[in-house]
């Protein structure tokens, strides 16, 4: 999936769950941070050495969301929250990644991968998917759900 296609989608899963939208942002496209040629280990994909890596472990999220679960409940709950909308972010990421050939690990290791295998990134599928985003965000704008003052951070 491309950059702009990884933020569409942190916009409206953030919007759907009723969280500030610039953490969602910011998780949506963290998992890119990997390096894209990994590091110089040629012979073998790790999952600390190549793109789609460890940085979007399936775990990573999950963790995350007790994490932000405990902080809201226990330590600060606009902390909490902005951590949330921060992971929804993340695994929606994750999500439109594992629509793709690759998809994301789940084990210790490079391979095995968790994938639908439903269209390759930048082809007519990811196109479709980007439609799909676009119109559930024109009916949340429409709703009433999102709006300017979603665009910020809880405090």
């Amino acid at each position: 999936m491309t950059f702009g296609s990884h933020i569409l989608a942190g916009v409206v899963f953030a919007s759907f769950f009723n969280l500030p939208i610039l953490p969602s942002i910011l998780g949506s496209i963290l998992p890119d941070v990997d390096l894209k040629k990994g590091l110089p280990f040629p012979n073998q994909r790790t999952l600390f050495n190549s793109h789609r890596g460890i940085t979007h472990h399936i775990l990573i999220p999950i963790v995350l969301l007790f994490v932000s679960i405990t902080v809201k409940d226990f330590l600060n709950k606009s902390l909490g929250l902005n951590l949330l909308s921060f992971t929804v972010g993340y695994f929606s990421h994750l999500f439109l990644d594992a629509l793709t050939p690759l998809g994301i690990p789940y084990s210790t290791k490079y391979y095995p991968r968790f994938s639908f295998k439903l269209f390759k990134t930048g082809k007519i599928g990811e196109l479709f998917v980007i439609l799909i985003l676009i119109a559930l965000l024109i009916f949340q704008v429409k709703s009433g759900e999102l709006d300017y003052s979603s665009f910020k951070f809880t405090r």
